[in-house]
């Protein structure tokens, strides 16, 4: 869509099993609480107390008077029953085992959970305290309690504060560890006592600018510009070798959210981009029952969501899924993902665009969130979620704690989308990938476009080199001022410090036996993203367009006639419904996969360690590039950030006058993290994908 404008972590021994349906499905494990439970006797549980701590205001104690609602105890299964369900998870996705593609039902998972008596025993204990047991999930992995802070403190031998980040949000914190009862260790984990919640991984347009060379073209990327782009129009129109159309017919896309929308823009964005001539529906559910949380900031996030999950696949039926988060310790988005996973529902392909860093979430939640994820995977659901849009650290603006990946996709069960933009502008060749003027349904892309990773900072590489600078630390530290603020007379308008597609290695998982390929990091961790697509927010030119008209959250009318009144956005938050959508496709055509990621993976190292592909499948090649690649390897540009020096993983320099170093992989050179490379890498995944050529390989 062209606009003109004039600015600019395994565990060992299974258990005898029964078979349910083809399944291994085990007989509920013998209590493991025994004897009478000590409170004074105690076990640290050591994770729960947030890493954003050293950086808030405490504003002292919740008050004694308040009632705490919904708050999750984290519960475990008995550790034979954990490893069987690894096992199983692993053995769905082995083409040589009997288990390949034998799915779970909800009602399983409860036969893997904990004993109903190692159950009694925590509802008992916490009823010591006054503390209400308002029910138990239904795979009995977690409680939902209710209490006073002081009664939930004392429980767990911690204090409750209210604490306000430096950006002024309020939150509610564990000011320290928990610790629990050691006679029930074997079955209790803890609570998730901190609401340093994940957050929406969107970001508005940045207006191009002139005095950096930008020409008035703006590129906004429409529905059909993204199908042309990543070879999907062949797939949805059936002119391919199968001669049908993958559209996306009969499958369920479930939009994983914590706010309602407006169907209204649902309808339009469809029938304005030529999409409503297809058969999908938009449903507007809060699965399981749960709490209709009415209009919340996160609207546009939603917005976004349902509108591009129906883009590659457009006979699709999209599910808007939101809970409302009725209690401060309560994050909506879990309470629907529980419900989609832990309850029968017809959604097998599932997106979620939020992102926080590992140690900020908090260990409790992130073990929570895991079990979830897993249990969807073991249910045969493919799950994409965004690697977040905080580059590679967990702080939009400068960064100050150090390396962080997104604590919602680091686990092995789901697959993580990061990141790109578009080279055209920085390479000088918009003229070659994009026409001048908008064809049908706005579309004015003309093929394939080179892709760089996103990242609107100083320390980009792409961004450096433009601006004639030597090297990242000389950038920045002439771009940003000794405050941390972008220097106007001197930096670019559109550089926006800590904000990109988001990679790097996990601080709490190990790397899956699956996530090997030319390029993957032999670092022992699981490492992201998994690939990304494009997610720019007009850096360079080019962002999304989307239909968000509730003017009460910050939406106008949906006027893409008309380039001063377009919604444009970027972010990650796009890339994982782009990819839901193009996994229905998937899911169309081969029947349920679960987790796509190892799948992906092994398509990926074919690609890779063919001699010919490993050339001709340079994203930088754009039209030139192979007709029979699966991924476009993006190899130049890194998501590299700045940093306030003496502050983790960053290095600085002679060169940091002003205070500024950069995040580095290495604590003695600088080796900005993360560059792209001839395979996978840390910036970009296994690069971004060609749809019809995925379809034909899967």
């Amino acid at each position: 869509m062209t606009i003109r404008t004039s600015t600019r972590t395994l565990r060992p021994v299974l258990l005898a099993a029964t078979m349910c349906g083809g399944i291994a499905t085990a007989a509920i494990a013998a209590p493991l609480v025994k004897g009478p439970v000590d409170p004074s006797v105690t076990v640290a549980v050591t994770g729960e107390k947030s890493a954003y701590l050293p950086y808030v205001t405490d504003h002292g104690p919740l008050a004694a008077s308040q009632t705490l609602a919904h708050v999750q105890v984290v519960l475990k299964r008995p550790p034979a029953m954990q490893a069987k369900l690894d096992k199983l998870a692993l053995d769905q996705l082995d083409k040589t085992s009997p288990d390949y593609h034998h799915w779970l039902q909800p009602t399983d998972l409860r036969s893997y959970g904990p004993d109903p008596a190692d159950i009694a025993a925590v509802k008992t204990w916490l009823k010591g305290y006054g503390i209400t047991v308002k029910s138990v999930s239904p795979s009995g992995m977690t409680m939902d309690i209710a209490g006073s802070p002081t009664a939930i403190g004392a429980a767990f031998h911690t204090s409750l504060h209210n604490v306000t980040s430096p950006s002024g949000k309020a939150h509610i914190a564990a000011m320290t560890d928990l610790a629990i009862p050691a006679a029930l260790e074997p079955v209790l984990r803890g609570a998730v006592l901190s609401n340093f919640f994940p957050r929406p991984n969107s970001h508005k347009v940045i207006a191009p600018q002139d005095d950096i060379g930008f020409k008035t073209e703006f590129y906004a990327v429409a529905p059909t510009d993204f199908t042309t782009i990543y070879n999907i129009k062949s797939a949805n129109s059936g002119l391919n070798l199968y001669g049908f159309p993958f559209t996306g017919a009969g499958v369920t896309i479930a939009l994983v959210e914590q706010t309602d929308i407006l169907p209204a823009d649902w309808t339009k964005f469809r029938t304005q981009f030529g999409l409503s001539k297809y058969n999908g529906t938009l449903s507007l559910v809060h699965p399981g029952g749960c709490s209709d949380p009415g209009f919340i900031g996160d609207e546009t996030e939603a917005a976004i969501d349902v509108e591009w999950a129906s883009v590659p696949a457009p006979d699709a039926t999209i599910l808007e899924a939101s809970c409302g988060a009725t209690s401060p310790l309560e994050f909506g988005v879990a309470t629907a993902l529980q419900n989609l996973v832990e309850i029968a529902s017809p959604a097998t392909v599932l997106s979620i665009s939020y992102g926080g860093s590992e140690a900020g979430d908090g260990l409790l939640f992130i073990e929570a969130w895991q079990n979830l994820v897993e249990e969807g995977a073991l249910e045969g659901k493919s799950i994409m979620i965004s690697s977040g849009d905080s580059g590679v650290g967990a702080d939009e603006g400068i960064n100050i704690s150090g390396l962080a990946v997104n604590g919602l996709s680091t686990n092995p069960y789901n697959t993580t989308l990061g990141g790109t933009d578009f080279a055209d502008t920085s390479m000088g060749t918009t003229a070659t990938y994009w026409s001048p003027t908008n064809g049908a349904h706005f579309g004015s892309a003309l093929s394939y476009i080179p892709e760089i990773p996103w990242d609107n900072s100083c320390a980009s590489s792409v961004v450096w080199q433009y601006l004639a600078f030597s090297d990242s630390l000389t950038a920045c530290n002439t771009l940003i001022n000794r405050k941390g603020i972008t220097a106007a007379r001197t930096a670019p308008p559109f550089l926006q410090e800590g904000i990109g597609g988001s990679g790097g290695q996990s601080i709490i998982y190990t790397k899956p036996s699956w996530q090997s390929a030319p390029g993957v990091p032999k670092d022992g961790v699981r490492d992201q993203p998994d690939l990304s697509l494009f997610a720019s927010n007009g850096s360079w030119n080019h962002a999304y367009v989307i239909c968000m008209s509730d003017p009460k959250e910050g939406g106008k009318p949906c006027d893409f006639k008309n380039p001063k009144a377009a919604n444009l956005y970027g972010g990650t938050s796009f890339a994982a419904p782009d990819f839901a959508g193009i996994m229905a496709l998937v899911v169309q055509g081969y029947g349920l996969v679960g987790n796509p990621a190892p799948e992906l993976y092994a398509i990926a190292k074919a690609q890779f360690t063919n001699p010919l592909l490993a050339k001709k499948c340079n994203s930088s090649l754009g039209t030139q590039e192979s007709t029979a690649c699966v991924f476009n390897v993006v190899t130049v540009g890194n998501n590299a950030q700045p940093c306030l020096m003496d502050t983790p993983n960053c290095y600085a320099t002679a060169a940091s006058v002003n205070g500024w170093g950069v995040l580095s992989s290495d604590f003695t050179n600088e080796v900005d993290a993360f560059p792209t490379g001839p395979a996978y890498s840390l910036a970009t995944g296994l690069g971004t994908v060609n749809v019809l050529n995925l379809l034909y390989n899967y």
